[in-house]
């Protein structure tokens, strides 16, 4: 009896191979579009009644090799805030993304997927499921440093620990106290925490009235969150890959990825309470399956994943000793 040889994990190379700047450069203009038109329609006040003016640049342009994103408090009266996503950070996710594209099949029904705009066909499903991957994957960027503003963190941390600005590539912990990293560290765990409500609720309305998608229809709904869940785990492999899971300000990014999907269980359990066990089921198997695969380091075996769980306790024990809350802003 021969003996089965058990397939090779993929190695996934987060650098693209078969795709260039010049095919991400389209793409980039829209994010910043898009956040743009939600600014302007997102009203929020400091609990002063200060209006928040959030001040968003997605450059365009620049060198494809500069990662960064960025939130500060750039005024306080009026309240001015500014959030800053690099040309090469958003290339990167975009690389990522990638992935869905290539020869490995990741997600095996995709032949199922049914591409509703024509003019769209050219491209294949793969091509196009990995752009919507690319969009989530830079939302969650850009809704993380937003969250850093609206849950008063920016004003915090220049108010009471006197620097200004929060950066998601900024691991310096030199001269800070262990108090002081156990509260920038909560902070990113918070910020992840609500990003990924916000990225649930955009997700969610991207995929029209049926719930199965608009430009390309998905099989069913756990397809749909299946995709999702892969999508989100690409990026924290990209920042796994990018910071080498070094540093004590940022959780680790199996631990991200576990903080961003329980945000998806309160999503559905306050908003399709009806779907909320069949999709979290499939998702929590899947979310494994998708960090196996992909190689995110400590989310795929169940009491690591435990471990993540019990280990982001000190978030919420964060929040209440540094009364954070009173520098939320209020939503209208």
């Amino acid at each position: 009896m021969k003996k089965r040889i058990k397939p090779k994990k993929p190695i996934i190379y987060i650098g693209g191979p078969g795709y260039s700047y010049e095919h991400f450069e389209p793409l980039i203009s829209q994010i910043g579009s898009h956040f743009d038109e939600i600014l302007k329609t997102l009203k929020t006040k400091r609990p002063d009644g200060k209006t928040t003016h959030i001040e968003l640049f997605v450059e365009a342009s620049g060198d494809p090799d500069a990662v960064s994103a960025k939130a500060k408090r750039v005024c306080e009266d009026p309240a001015v805030y500014e959030i800053r996503m690099t040309t090469g950070l958003s290339y990167h996710v975009w690389l990522a993304s990638r992935a869905l594209a290539g020869e490995y099949d990741f997600l095996p029904w995709v032949k199922q997927l049914k591409i509703n705009d024509k003019t769209q066909r050219k491209l294949g499903r793969k091509e196009l499921l990995a752009d919507f991957a690319y969009f989530i994957g830079s939302y969650y960027i850009l809704l993380h440093e937003i969250s850093h503003v609206l849950l008063g963190h920016c004003d915090y941390v220049i108010d009471e620990m006197g620097f200004g600005t929060l950066d998601e590539f900024e691991e310096m912990s030199q001269g800070l106290s262990p108090d002081e990293i156990r509260i920038r560290k909560a902070f990113e765990a918070d910020a992840d925490r609500q990003a990924g409500e916000f990225l649930s609720g955009f997700f969610e309305s991207s995929l029209g009235k049926n719930g199965l998608g608009v430009h390309l229809t998905f099989p069913s709904r756990k397809h749909v969150y299946e995709f999702y869940v892969y999508a989100v785990t690409l990026v924290f492999v990209l920042l796994q890959q990018l910071t080498r899971r070094n540093g004590e300000i940022h959780p680790k990014p199996n631990e991200r990825q576990y903080i961003v999907l329980s945000s998806l269980t309160k999503y559905l359990a306050m908003n399709c309470p009806d779907q909320h066990d069949m999709i979290m089921e499939h998702v929590t198997m899947k979310s494994m399956e998708a960090g196996s695969k992909t190689g995110l380091i400590g989310s795929f075996d169940v009491l690591e994943v435990a471990k993540n769980a019990l280990a982001l306790g000190f978030v919420d024990d964060a929040v209440k000793e540094t009364g954070i809350r009173r520098y939320q802003h209020i939503v209208s």
